[in-house]
C-alpha cells in the first residue's frame, strides 16, 4: 500500500501515463484554436466513428446502456476527467473530449 500512495492518486496516474499531466485547459485551447475566453463545459466521451456523443451511460452488472446524440449540446459531461476515462474505457473506438461553451458556438476538442 505504501507504494501505491508514493505513485500518485489513480487520476494522477492515467494522466501521466496518457501525458496529459503537463496540460491544462488553456493548453488544449490553444492547440485546438478555441478562443481563451470559452467557458469548460466538462468532459464528455466522443465516438469518433460516427461523430456522436455520449448522453446516457449505465453499467451494471446485468447490463450496460449507452445513448450516444448526434450534437455536444446535449452531451453527458464529467467534472472529473477520470470519470469520463472510465466510461470511455468501456465504449470501443470513443475518445475523452473537452466541451467548451462559446457564445456563438459549442467547441469540443480532444484531452489526449
Amino acid at each position: 500500500m505504501g507504494q501505491a500512495n508514493k505513485r500518485g492518486t489513480r487520476e494522477e496516474r492515467i494522466t501521466k501515463k496518457l501525458g496529459l499531466g503537463q496540460r491544462n485547459l488553456n493548453d488544449i485551447k490553444r492547440e485546438a484554436g478555441i478562443p481563451l475566453n470559452t467557458e469548460f463545459l466538462g468532459y464528455s466521451v466522443h465516438l469518433e466513428s460516427s461523430d456522436e456523443f455520449i448522453m446516457q451511460f449505465e453499467d451494471n452488472e446485468e447490463a450496460t446502456k449507452k445513448t450516444w446524440v448526434k450534437t455536444p449540446e446535449i452531451a453527458k459531461t464529467y467534472t472529473s476527467f477520470i470519470d469520463a476515462y472510465d466510461v470511455s474505457q468501456k465504449c470501443p473506438g470513443s475518445i475523452v473530449v473537452g466541451i467548451f461553451d462559446g457564445e456563438k458556438q459549442i467547441w469540443v476538442a480532444s484531452v489526449v
